[in-house]
């Protein structure tokens, strides 16, 4: 049986990607690893695959949007107007 390569467009960024579904380790996303916070906002909010860049991306945000808020809210308790 002959591999799936396909040209997909990234929904996120628009950028070209070849998508292997046929040949998983061979294909751009493998390796990449999420957690369930990061796998519900990638199914919720886009309905194809995504660049290996945008994947990393929103792993990024996803893991520091948390620290970010949590710091935001520890500054807010030291500015008082």
């Amino acid at each position: 049986m002959m591999a799936c390569h396909e040209t997909k467009y990234c929904p996120r960024c628009n950028e070209a990607f070849e998508c292997k579904p046929g040949n998983i380790t061979q294909c751009q996303c493998y390796g990449l690893t999420f957690s369930d916070t990061e796998k519900d906002y990638i199914s919720n909010t886009y309905n194809d695959c995504l660049c290996r860049n945008c994947l990393n991306t929103i792993k990024y945000e996803t893991r520091y949007s948390g620290v970010k808020k949590k710091l935001q809210s520890i500054l807010a308790v030291f500015k008082k107007d």
